[in-house]
């Protein structure tokens, strides 16, 4: 998305926003559990890190074009980059206050007095023109203005991290709502073959019925075997096409339930490399706008306790006017200059500067737990997803059996029910089994990715060895 990247890069140019000024010692404080120095599970560390190389990894041309298509067009994330904007708009706003104010002003008036008035035949004309130049400047000897700054730079740092979460989980769920619709594609099309190999059968047992080899009963199972067959394509219909409009709209299109959705899943024989933990609490987007926010809130607390302290003001001003408009030029000759320091201290505000203090020591309060609530929770997903990676990896390789013996077994039936050796209840039951083990394996197949996509997603990114 063009308008995002450079939204993005003048962020980063702007701001430095790799880190601007050291981070609070108090957020060390945020999170008393002990990082530990590797992964419960045993996985490859050794890696460099590259936030969105994971998506090379599926190997899959047709995701790489509708994630470009989505960073392109989905909302969304054009929600997410307008915030950004807005957020690094005031942080540039905030910048000002450390900075004195110059205004320049010109005033102009005419007076007129009858001659009635006067007491003279002619109409008395009194004309005054000015120019004046004002300079005001607080300076900021406690540093309150700069802790003001500094706050709304780490806002700006957290902005830019939601931004750059908000792109990494759109990346995330369209690979997911992707892999989805192949899913919902596949078990449509293997309902598609049941339907059909059904029907193949249900005239072989309709014509052994009619040469008296098979009983009504057989006629009836497989008939109702067709028919349940038939309604479940109707329902593996909706769910692909709910599927596919649902990734039409992360696509930014009009869920029209025309793209198409006919793919394999990618081979993910591979482990990969996920990091140490410690390097976690740099990676993740979510994790570096809470530290931010942290940060913010901690500069905001300094600088609502400076509040109360003495504030020095200069000002300096010059100006001057003349009775006619065109001696203006003249007024650099004319000037008269007022230069004035003042300190000021606040006596007495209802207690509002007191509970303004209460207030950000607070949400600075908030802030910390949050940042540790965060880390935890991102440690948590890691650990999850690394389980549930070995879980589907033998969940997969077993149903993979499964679903290849159970349609051995199917034809096996058939052709013991064929020499009669077997009955029609044999073989359906046998066909339960296949369809079953089937729908299972693709569906297993399906999780399989989405678990490695939530890893992916919890560590923060992809690794290159």
């Amino acid at each position: 998305m063009r308008f995002l990247a450079k939204t993005v890069s003048l962020a980063v140019a702007g701001y430095g926003l790799s880190g601007c000024y050291t981070s609070p010692a108090s957020k060390m404080d945020a999170l008393e559990a002990e990082v530990p120095t590797a992964w419960a599970a045993a996985v490859d560390s050794d890696a460099a890190f590259a936030p969105e190389s994971w998506v090379n990894d599926f190997n899959d041309p047709r995701l790489q074009a509708i994630l470009e298509e989505a960073l392109e067009y989905n909302f969304d994330l054009r929600i997410a980059a307008a915030r950004l904007e807005a957020s690094l708009s005031n942080t540039r706003a905030g910048r000002s206050e450390v900075w004195p104010t110059l205004n320049l002003s010109g005033s102009g008036s005419e007076s007129r007095r009858n001659p009635s008035a006067s007491g003279t035949s002619q109409t008395a004309t009194n004309e005054s023109y000015g120019l004046s130049a004002r300079l005001n400047w607080e300076i900021d000897i406690w540093g309150k203005l700069r802790n003001g700054y500094r706050g709304d730079l780490a806002d700006a740092e957290a902005a830019v991290a939601d931004y750059q979460a908000a792109r990494l989980s759109l990346m995330g769920r369209v690979a997911q709502a992707w892999y989805t619709a192949v899913e919902a594609h596949q078990q449509y099309e293997l309902e598609k073959r049941i339907l059909d190999a059904l029907t193949q059968s249900s005239r072989i047992v309709e014509e052994n019925f009619s040469s008296g080899i098979a009983r009504a009963l057989d006629v009836r199972l497989i008939r109702a075997n067709l028919a349940s067959s038939q309604s479940s394509l109707e329902g593996r219909r909706r769910s692909r096409d709910a599927a596919v409009t649902a990734l039409e709209t992360l696509l930014g299109r009009y869920p029209k339930n025309e793209l198409d959705v006919v793919s394999k899943f990618p081979d993910l024989s591979e482990s990969i490399p996920v990091g140490l933990p410690s390097e976690l609490l740099l990676r993740r987007p979510d994790v570096v706008s809470a530290e931010r926010s942290l940060a913010a809130a901690e500069q905001r607390k300094f600088e609502t306790s400076k509040a109360r302290l003495p504030s020095l003001d200069l000002s300096l001003s010059r100006g001057t006017s003349v009775s006619d408009v065109g001696d203006i030029l003249e007024l650099v000759e004319q000037r008269v200059w007022n230069q004035s320091l003042s300190v000021g201290q606040t006596l007495f505000q209802g207690g509002r500067l007191k509970a303004n203090y209460r207030r950000a020591k607070a949400q600075h309060e908030q802030a910390v737990a949050s940042y540790a609530d965060t880390v935890l929770t991102a440690f948590r997903e890691v650990e999850n997803a690394l389980s549930f990676e070995e879980s589907f990896t033998r969940d997969y390789e077993a149903l993979k059996i499964a679903a290849s013996e159970s349609v051995e077994a199917e034809k096996l039936a058939w052709e013991e029910y064929s020499s009669g050796l077997t009955t029609i209840t044999t073989v359906l039951d046998s066909i339960r089994r296949s369809i079953t083990a089937q729908r299972s394996f693709i569906q297993v197949a399906n999780r399989r990715i989405q678990s490695r996509i939530d890893l992916y997603l919890a560590l923060g990114g992809g690794f290159e060895a």
